[in-house]
């Protein structure tokens, strides 16, 4: 008899959709294939997506790994999803997407947050939701939606999550989980429940949020339109996964509370593990999310779309002068004519906090002159994220007292080793990785099999960075500079600005 060893993880991230194959017997990763999403629907509006669309690539992702593995049906034990948070699906009662969706970094729900902080207080919402009043979380991107689309408003059936999405689709099932929905800012997140109370006082109706299940839970079976389109069997368990971030530190390394790990992807979250959450105050600005695994809570901070920038910039070469600069103009960055500063690339938020994601700054070049070349720009950008990296690392590690013996970083700018060696030297700290295509499914394998699986898989050589003792000064500098010069950014008059709302290009 054939053994049913074989958990298909889909990992919807915010460039592409990922299918990994992950073989429980073997304790190791036997497939993997990522489908680019098609273009955005308007360029007049890139902080939009297409719910379908992102599906389809899904889909089409799985339907590869399944050719590639040609495995017999019986092999397949589960499949379950990690998908990025904050985005909204919102579906009629024909599960019909009302769109449109906005992607996590889209900021046009500023003005929604002051109504939030005004109906429930700053201090009250934080303590309900563990998360801090701001436009990139899912509560308040709901209230722009009401308001921009009341008549589709008024079609909704059920507020999915991007993970609740692709877990729809695959099993036709409206499920939810805790790990990916604390970014809506709709949890009561210490309970485990949605905030009833709080959705009602800003008249949203309870009876859009589906039922809340643990990481893991088998919730339905793949329905046999989307066994057709992919090979996947009919009625495969379908699991409840998880926050891309959570699967991610599961598969970084061995549980540690006094190691930050680094989650490299599309954006920059830094999350430290704990099995007691300190009180609100003592943990504030951090957000507070359940885990993925069972008993254990997140603490977080997030340099934003730090990895989104890098890849505006990484293939400029030897382009220089006026090209360059159009180049960089029409990839959404702003030139910043302030003379006498050395060259900067503004990417990531090195300040964490309503404060600091109150007047967010646009990506903006400073100090670019007749003689850089696009190879220069990427150097400068890689710098500049990780000083925003080290920044909001310090936030999480004073606030919680730890004394880190090293950081872990995964996601996939953890595949340069270039930056891996840039975030050691800025931290002066040794980052040590293990190699992806070694851990690629295990994280959504141990949700449905056990958590054993992570403690008794090898997952390869990892690699330590060290930091190099020679550039500690020079750091120091730059790291105060990219401070001004952020704080310069945020605060220039908003027609200068060149708003990107996206965060992945």
């Amino acid at each position: 008899m054939t053994t049913s060893n074989v958990v298909i993880t889909v990992d919807i991230g915010g460039s592409a959709a990922k299918a990994y194959a992950f073989d429980v017997d073997a304790k190791r990763a036997i497939g993997r294939v990522s489908v680019t999403y098609p273009a955005r629907r308007a360029k007049s509006d890139p902080g939009t997506f297409e719910p379908e669309q992102w599906w389809d690539a899904a889909a089409r992702a799985l339907a590869s790994l399944v050719r590639k593995l040609d495995l017999p049906s019986s092999r397949y034990l589960g499949v379950t999803v990690s998908a990025i948070r904050m985005p909204l699906v919102l579906i009629d009662r024909h599960g019909t997407p009302m769109g449109p969706s906005l992607l996590n970094k889209d900021r046009r729900a500023l003005a929604h947050v002051s109504d939030i902080v005004a109906a429930i207080g700053a201090s009250r919402l934080y303590e309900i939701t563990g998360h801090f009043g701001a436009p990139e979380f899912g509560l308040s991107k709901l209230l722009w939606f009401r308001h921009a689309y009341p008549e589709r408003w008024r079609s909704i059936a059920t507020v999915l999550q991007l993970h609740d999405w692709f877990i729809y689709r695959l099993s036709g099932v409206a499920a939810s989980e805790p790990s990916s929905a604390a970014m809506s800012q709709m949890l009561e997140v210490q309970k485990s429940c949605w905030a009833i109370d709080m959705l009602d006082s800003l008249a949203i109706p309870s009876g859009y949020f589906p039922e809340l299940h643990k990481a893991g839970t088998a919730i339905g079976g793949v329905t046999a339109s989307v066994a057709a389109s992919t090979g996947l069997p009919v009625g495969l368990p379908v699991h409840v996964g998880g926050g891309d971030t959570h699967l991610s530190v599961i598969s970084a390394g061995p549980w540690d509370a006094n190691v930050p790990v680094l989650v490299a992807g599309t954006t920059a979250p830094v999350h430290v593990d704990v099995d007691d959450v300190p009180p609100a105050p003592a943990r504030f600005p951090l957000l507070l999310s359940e885990h993925a695994l069972q008993g254990r809570w997140t603490l977080e901070s997030n340099a934003g779309g730090v990895g989104e920038i890098i890849t505006r910039t990484i293939d400029l070469g030897e382009v220089a002068g006026p090209t360059l600069q159009d180049t960089l103009r029409r990839r959404g960055f702003m030139i910043d004519p302030t003379p006498g500063v050395p060259l900067t690339v503004i990417g990531g938020n090195p300040f964490f906090g309503p404060k600091g994601w109150a007047q967010v700054a646009p990506p903006t070049i400073f100090g670019l002159g007749p003689d850089h070349r696009g190879s220069d720009v990427y150097s400068a950008a890689l710098l500049g994220g990780s000083y925003a990296v080290r920044s909001v690392m310090s936030t999480l590690v004073s606030q919680l007292g730890l004394t880190p013996p090293f950081i872990r970083m995964t996601g996939g700018m953890s595949t340069s080793a270039r930056w891996c060696q840039e975030i050691a030297d800025v931290t002066e700290m040794n980052v040590v990785v293990r190699p992806l295509n070694e851990v690629a499914g295990l994280a959504g394998a141990a949700l449905v099999v056990g958590e054993d699986l992570v403690t008794t898989t090898s997952h390869g050589d990892e690699v330590t960075y060290e930091p190099s003792t020679s550039t500690n000064r020079l750091h120091e500098e730059g790291f105060e500079t990219y401070l001004e010069l952020y704080t310069l950014a945020s605060h220039k008059p908003k027609e200068e600005k060149v708003i990107t709302n996206a965060c992945a290009s």
